[in-house]
């Protein structure tokens, strides 16, 4: 039996944890490593959409080693129209000739992104 009691009534609903926090948190220390090397001598931008990615930003921020920038963008869902997004919150710096990363759990539309011809873009899911 699994100890769910750290989660609340959210645990009523759990009925199996695939990957510990330990296997988590040991893979976000290894992708924070990676993006260091991969990024050290570039001019790098992290971009997230709100608000569901902020948690795992801020434990990736933590494991990244070299400095970087970090901006958020805002998007809804259009309720009549398939597949569509309306944005809310743009992003604050220009992004152009950055190399960007974006970081989210879930990419619909990178398209967007890439069009706005930042000097690299990368997709972390």
């Amino acid at each position: 039996m699994m100890d769910l009691s750290g989660y609340g009534t959210l645990g009523e609903d759990i009925k199996e944890i695939v990957i510990s926090e330990a296997q988590i948190q040991q893979r976000v220390k290894e992708l924070g490593a990676q993006i260091s090397q991969d990024y050290a001598d570039k001019n790098l931008i992290l971009v997230g959409v709100l608000r569901g990615v902020v948690f795992f930003m801020a434990d990736l921020l933590r494991a990244i080693t070299i400095p970087v920038e970090l901006d958020f963008l805002a998007v809804s869902r259009y309720k009549a129209q398939m597949g569509g997004v309306r944005l809310l919150k743009d992003l604050d710096f220009p992004i152009e000739g950055r190399h960007v990363l974006f970081v989210e759990d879930l990419i619909a539309q990178p398209a967007r992104a890439a069009a706005s011809q930042p000097g690299g873009l990368c997709v972390v899911q």
